[in-house]
């Protein structure tokens, strides 16, 4: 994949129908809340009344941004020039903006420009102070309206503080001190007391001594200011009218005369060329400085594809993988590709990772005919993190055919169908929902990038250690019933654990082991498992009951015993799993007496060791559960059944074993997930009306 030319491409295949200064454009992020109201504000320097006000409040919406040229926050180190900000940014129109806008006006040959002589003008008003360097230079913090009030006479508005959001104040004979926050200023200037309002947009203006209101950011000396400081009014030139020096373009490697590296300087922080922008740099750090300008310069064309393409990119091929953000990026195997025709791509791809179930994905890309045509491209997806003014790179899938997103879903589809009755449904985003994730005080989570590598393994189709799909399984288990049994679930709900909540964690188990199944078969399936753990066969049809085909007597023991092997066939259990598996399947029958006996916690979970157990932990953890049907009477033709079954296949093992301590544990755990929700004929009435229970359960998880 080669990012920058992707992207580059993309840029040049928009039409230009549009003014480049759109591609500065962003736009709010509001956050979703209910009842609330957004509204732009205007701050309006009145040079009549020699004062500033917050005035004229209207709706938000993003068209807004686009109107008045919201362009975001300038890159931290340069001058802080940009006037529409958000709420966060008044600090920067309380400070520096006026005196930097002024100094970029100057250093860009805008000195004599009418801009330039309304910020004269606010000057010399006395509403500003400007300084001689940039990021000095204030508002006069005495002139806001607000502030010249009874309430606020007597005192000193000094500072500004941008990291609190809020203005400072302190009392004439300094012995009270206040801090009002920015959003409280604006909503007390207008006199508005619903809190339901909420303003996230400034934009500055001037009133006049006509009395004409002037938008100051869409003034043609302020565009033309921002084109020019962001490279836009360049134009290519006729490169072979031209018999100078050229250098080669990093991009196009064309010889070209406007070649710089410092147009870099100017991507948006967070967007894909500061990938571009970092990793070529990081890589380059052997290259004095003038070899890395040849090695990595850009022609202004090029240049201006990477805007447009950024904007593109970030627009129509950004999204959410993992609850990561994510660029999902779609390239042509031929040259000729068209990428005005992709966005269906991206999208269907991003449905992949955030829908509940294969099913409905694979309906969806059926529907979509185009996709079916898809063959002949690949994906690349960039998962990254952003603070706003950097950007991580926290993994690189590259060069994903799209018929290997089909190949995938429909596997996972074929195996959830095995398990209908077991498993509601599944797809590739349920795999983030399988590994706990844990997150820090600042909400980032921490330990991503298991689920990511999986992700890439799964596409990428390079091998995956069974063992650690395995621990996988296990920590899951161990780590979401531990949040289930606390009165307040504080870490690891990428698992869904809230579903679960109220008692129902035996579901929370089975969700967890069936969705394990279906992933282990479909890697094996795939190839991927660094060596095979099912047995593939195919089972008779004629004996084939998983979809209810076949009704079985729930009241027959061997009808059920019959069943349980049916379903291990189909799953293609070994010897030593279909051992354990009956031996979880007994364990699951006195966590019912405990549940029945008013023992909600079933102690007998306790004795099963989520870090894995040997095979003399086995035969012990069998020991006490045999005690235990005893200890409460339960020693019944269908469990000694069980038990029967289980010294049928565990016996015929030599003393070494063939699974590991991890495996072990998870196909016990899939004997119990197994009986999960199912009814057995010894089943007393008490324990019937805990089935009925469970069954309600399952039903509201399930919806």
């Amino acid at each position: 994949m080669n990012l920058p030319k992707i992207t580059a491409y993309i840029g040049s295949a928009e039409k230009d129908n549009q003014d480049e200064i759109t591609l500065l454009v962003k736009t709010v992020k509001k956050k979703s809340r209910k009842n609330k109201s957004f509204y732009a504000v205007y701050m309006t320097f009145d040079l009549n009344n020699n004062q500033i006000v917050f005035e004229d409040p209207v709706p938000y919406t993003d068209e807004l941004c686009y109107r008045y040229n919201y362009f975001g926050n300038n890159s931290a180190a340069s001058a802080q020039y940009y006037l529409v900000r958000e709420v966060d940014g008044l600090g920067y129109l309380l400070t520096t903006v006026w005196n930097d806008l002024l100094a970029c006006l100057e250093h860009n040959g805008l000195a004599a420009s009418d801009l330039a002589d309304i910020i004269r003008d606010i000057s010399k008003s006395g509403l500003i102070l400007t300084g001689v360097n940039i990021h000095e230079g204030t508002v006069a913090l005495e002139k806001i309206a607000l502030f010249s009030e009874k309430e606020f006479r007597n005192f000193n508005f000094f500072a500004v503080d941008k990291k609190k959001k809020a203005v400072k104040a302190e009392s004439l004979d300094k012995e009270k001190k206040i801090t009002l926050k920015f959003e409280e200023i604006i909503r007390r200037s207008l006199g508005s007391t619903n809190k339901s309002n909420r303003f996230v947009l400034i934009v500055p203006a001037v009133k006049n001594s006509k009395g004409e209101k002037i938008i100051l950011s869409t003034h043609p000396d302020y565009i033309k200011l921002v084109k020019i400081e962001n490279n836009l009014d360049l134009k290519e030139v006729d490169e072979n009218s031209i018999k100078s020096d050229k250098r080669i373009c990093h991009v196009c490697h064309k010889p070209k005369t406007k070649v710089s590296s410092d147009y870099s300087k100017k991507f948006d922080r967070n967007g894909i060329n500061k990938i571009f922008t970092t990793t070529t740099i990081n890589s380059a750090r052997g290259i004095n400085k003038t070899g890395y300008k040849d090695n990595y310069a850009i022609c202004i064309n090029c240049y201006q594809n990477l805007k447009k393409g950024e904007k593109i990119i970030k627009d129509k091929f950004s999204g959410k993988i993992a609850e990561e953000n994510a660029f999902i990026i779609p390239e042509g195997i031929l040259d000729n590709f068209d990428y005005t025709c992709i966005y269906s791509i991206k999208e269907n791809i991003d449905f992949a990772f955030n829908s509940r179930e294969v099913g409905e994905w694979l309906k969806r890309i059926k529907a979509d005919a185009l996709f079916l045509q898809y063959s002949m491209y690949t994906v690349n997806i960039v998962i990254y993190r952003s603070d706003g003014n950097s950007i991580t790179v926290l993994e690189v899938i590259e060069d994903i055919p799209t018929l290997r997103f089909t190949e995938i879903m429909a596997k996972l589809d074929k195996n959830i169908e095995k398990l209908k009755g077991h498993l509601k449904g599944m797809s590739i985003s349920n795999i983030y929902r399988m590994i706990p994730v844990k997150k820090n005080k600042n909400n980032i989570q921490v330990d991503i990038g298991r689920v990511l590598s999986l992700y890439k393994a799964l596409f990428s189709g390079t091998k995956i250690e069974s063992r650690i799909l395995f621990s996988y399984a296990l920590e899951a288990l161990d780590k979401g019933l531990k949040q289930l049994s606390k009165k307040k679930i504080d870490n690891y709900t990428n698992l869904g654990l809230y579903d679960f909540i109220n008692g129902k964690e035996d579901f929370y188990i089975k969700k967890i082991v069936m969705s394990y199944l279906v992933l282990f078969k479909t890697c094996q399936q795939l190839g991927l498992l660094d060596f095979p753990i099912f047995q593939e066969k195919e089972v008779d049809g004629s004996m084939n009951a998983k979809n209810g085909d076949t009704e079985y007597n729930t009241n027959n023991t061997s009808s059920i015993i019959n069943k349980m092997e049916l379903f291990l066939d189909e799953q293609g259990f070994n010897t030593e799993a279909r051992a354990l598996f009956y031996l979880g399947a007994l364990v699951n029958r006195v966590a019912v007496v405990q549940y029945v006996k008013n023992h909600k916690t079933k102690p007998v979970l306790k004795k099963i060791n989520f870090q894995g157990m040997t095979q003399r932990d086995v035969l012990r953890l069998y020991e006490e559960v045999v005690e235990k049907l005893r200890q409460y009477n339960k020693m019944t033709l269908y469990n000694e059944h069980l038990m029967n079954k289980f010294h049928h296949y565990y016996g015929s093992l030599d003393k070494k074993g063939y699974l590991d301590e991890h495996a072990n544990v998870f196909y016990i755990m899939a004997g119990y997930s197994y009986m999960v929700g199912n009814k057995t004929p010894d089943m007393t009435r008490e324990e019937e009306q805990v089935l009925q229970e469970e069954q309600i359960n399952q039903n509201e998880e399930q919806e």
